[in-house]
Parts: structure tokens; sequence; C-alpha cells
């Protein structure tokens, strides 16, 4: 186990404003169960963590003594192509697993933001997706088998190696979007697929969001299968215009992805699906879709912002929600740009920069939390101002299901030492 020299500074894992007293890198998943062990002996608040690109996610923590950080555990532990499965270290990162498997033309069909710095442990304990996940489906759907060590050191483990075991598949359920409170996970199984051999990208252009919505209700609706479907109210691209979401025009990036066949058959038909909503359709070039997947995949955590929020709702309101949205912020003159997984019913948002008062940023807040309630939907604060947090209520209101989370961290952390106070309602 290494401490904290001649690796990155304790800074890099700052949460909130707090620093940790220590890092450590554990080495095995033996050093990780004897590091947890006497932290629980100690009552000594850790927090796992990786490359540290998602820490302003979640609560203030109540404690921080110590980040345990994971990317040491980076090693293969089984791949068999054949089998399409693989086993992996928790602290190996998104990206070196893809590139593993891209040379068997195979992938992990996940694609959250940032994947160079997004480790596999993080990945599943915040349960991260990306525009793929229309298509292709959550971490839980690719995750066969786990293994965490609980707070007092000791290594549980549940699913297994391949994709016919499914004895304990609870238990990699149980972790994933469990924020780290519920242990460290070091391990990982995974089912894989082969990578599409041909992908291409449509960008339309629309001057409403309902209109936007609309087409992307016609698309979800036919016999075409999108590999993604993407709302915005703004472009990655100089060429489309504005880049800061103000401009009032709203596009929609559909993509296809599978057999070269495939791609043509669908290129073919996404004019007649959409009729009239078709006009000003572009199919992008190669350079043009891959800057696009990036800006995709990376919007909730890129470019500066005040707030960024988090919606989800049904499909078929999105629309409306975002025109209603833009409106809002625009009268509380704060510039938005926004994201939504228009096949998925999620919504992200970014809001203005740092010149954004704090009572307009509380008050944006208010508004998106009671819209979203009154359309059968939930909110949570990605991103705001660390002094904010508290009166903010990140997480939002605690559901029905709250008392089994509580026993469950009870009943796995009964001292409280794993991320304390960063999950839902302070757990």
């Amino acid at each position: 186990m290494t401490q904290a020299a001649g690796r990155p500074p304790s800074s890099q894992f700052i949460i909130d404003g707090q620093a940790p007293e220590t890092v450590v890198y554990p080495a095995s998943v033996d050093e990780v169960s004897r590091l947890l062990k006497e932290a629980n002996e100690h009552d000594r608040a850790i927090s796992p963590v990786g490359h540290g690109a998602f820490l302003h996610v979640g609560g203030v923590p109540k404690r921080y003594q110590q980040a345990l950080c994971t990317t040491e555990l980076s090693a293969v532990v089984n791949y068999q192509p054949t089998d399409m499965t693989i086993t992996v270290g928790a602290g190996l990162d998104l990206a070196q697993l893809q590139a593993i498997l891209g040379e068997n033309g195979q992938w992990l069909p996940l694609d959250p933001p940032c994947p160079e710095r997004a480790t596999v442990g993080g990945v599943i304990a915040a349960n991260l997706n990306g525009p793929a996940r229309f298509s292709q489906g959550t971490v839980r759907d690719f995750l066969i088998g786990i293994k965490v060590v609980r707070a007092d050191g000791t290594l549980i483990k549940g699913g297994g190696q391949v994709v016919k075991n499914v004895a304990g598949y609870d238990l990699p359920k149980l972790y994933c979007g469990s924020f780290g409170t519920l242990g460290v996970i070091v391990e990982a199984t995974f089912m894989i697929r082969p990578r599409p051999e041909a992908q291409t990208t449509f960008a339309l252009a629309f001057s409403s969001a309902e209109k936007a919505g609309e087409a992307a209700l016609k698309l979800t609706g036919s016999d075409m299968q999108p590999f993604f479907l993407e709302l915005a109210n703004f472009s990655p691209f100089p060429s489309f215009g504005d880049q800061s979401g103000d401009e009032g025009v709203y596009r929609l990036f559909v993509g296809f992805a599978g057999m070269q066949e495939e791609i043509d058959d669908q290129r073919s038909h996404l004019r007649d699906v959409l009729g009239d909503d078709a006009g000003g359709i572009e199919e992008l070039s190669v350079d043009e879709a891959q800057t696009l997947a990036q800006a995709l995949r990376d919007f909730p955590v890129s470019g500066p912002a005040a707030l960024r929020c988090k919606v989800s709702l049904q499909p078929t309101q999105l629309a409306t929600f975002c025109a209603d949205l833009a409106a809002e912020a625009r009268r509380r003159h704060a510039p938005a740009r926004f994201l939504a997984r228009a096949g998925n019913g999620i919504l992200y948002t970014a809001f203005g920069g740092e010149a954004v008062p704090d009572d307009q940023l509380l008050a944006l807040v208010d508004w998106i939390r009671v819209h979203a309630t009154s359309n059968n939907g939930f909110a949570v604060v990605e991103e705001i101002p660390p002094a904010l947090k508290e009166r903010a209520n990140v997480w939002g209101t605690v559901g029905k299901a709250f008392p089994l989370m509580q026993r469950l961290k009870e009943t796995l952390d009964p001292k409280g030492i794993l991320n304390p106070g960063r999950f839902v309602g302070g757990i």
C-alpha cells in the first residue's frame, strides 16, 4: 500500500472544499481489506476514489479522513473473448478497458463521460451511462459478477465469470449506484459485445423543442433502431451556429450503428419515417460524428457551469419541459444549455457561469424540482457551489425505498465510515 508521496496531491481528491488527511493506493484486494478493517476499528471515514473526475456529485461529506484510491487495482483478471466476458480490477479506467477489448473487435457498450478518467468501480458505483444507453442498456445490464470489500474488511462476491452463472446476481445490482456507501468495489465481471461494424450520425434542426420532440417520438415509435437519440439546444460545431444555447434552435442528433447493410437501410428509411419533420437533415462526416459523440458523452461534466442538474421524466414529457426550462432560464438571465437523452427521458442541464447569483441558482433548483415532480419525475443537483449544497438538497426528497436503504447501510456499514453524508438522505 503506497501513501500519497509520489502520487497525485491530495488536492485532486478534494470534495466540496474538504481535503483528505491521507490518500492511500492499495495494490491488492488484501490490502483493501486490511485498510478497511483498520479504518473501521478506528472509526476513520473513507471515501473510495479513482481519478477524481466525478467528486463534485453528491452531498457534502460529514467526515473525510482518508481517500482510498483504487487505480492500482487495474489488472485484467480474466478475459475470454470467445465467451464474451471479461473480469478486471475496479481501478482500470474505461478507456483502457475499451482498448483491450477493441483488439478483438469487442467492446463494453457503456459510454459514460470522460472514459479516460472513469474507473470501472466508479462507473458501477455512480451508475454512469451515456448516449448509447438508449440502445445498449445500463451498467447493470452488463455487470454479471462483482467483488466488494465491506466496511469491516470482509470480502464478499456475487454473480460469476460466465453469462450463464446467475447465482447471487442481486449483489451486482445492489452496488450499481450505491455511491461508495456500502463497500469498496475491487473487481467486476462484464458481459461484452462485438463492436459495431459501421456507424453514422444525422443532425436535424428545429425551430422549437416541441417539434424536435415530436420527431424523436416518431423515431422511437417506428421500427427504426437508432443507436442514440439526443435533443440539444446547442451545437458542438461552430459551423452549425451558436454553441451557447441562446440561439433558439433545437437539434436532434440521431445515430445508427451495426452492420453496413443495416446502416444503409436505416439511412434510406429515415426521411420516410420523419415525413415533414425531415427538413434540414444532414449526415455528418466521420470526423464530425466523432466530435459530436465526444461532446454528447461528456456534456454532463464539460464546460463551465454554476449549476448542473439531471432530470428524469417520461420521454413524452421531455420536449415541453425543455421549452419551459429554456423560457425560465431566459427570464432569470441564467444562460442554459441542455441535452436530453430523448429516448430515455433523461435531461442534463448546465446553467450560466460564476456570475449567476446564489439566490437565482437556488430558485432554478426549486423551479426544476417542482416542475419535475408535477410531471411524475425527479431532479438531482449534480453540481452547485459547495456552500449551497445543503440548501439545495442535492438528492431531493427521499422516497419510499429510503427505510430499506438505511437498513442496508446499517447492516453493511454500521459505523458509517464509507462516504458518510454523500448519498441520499445523508447516508
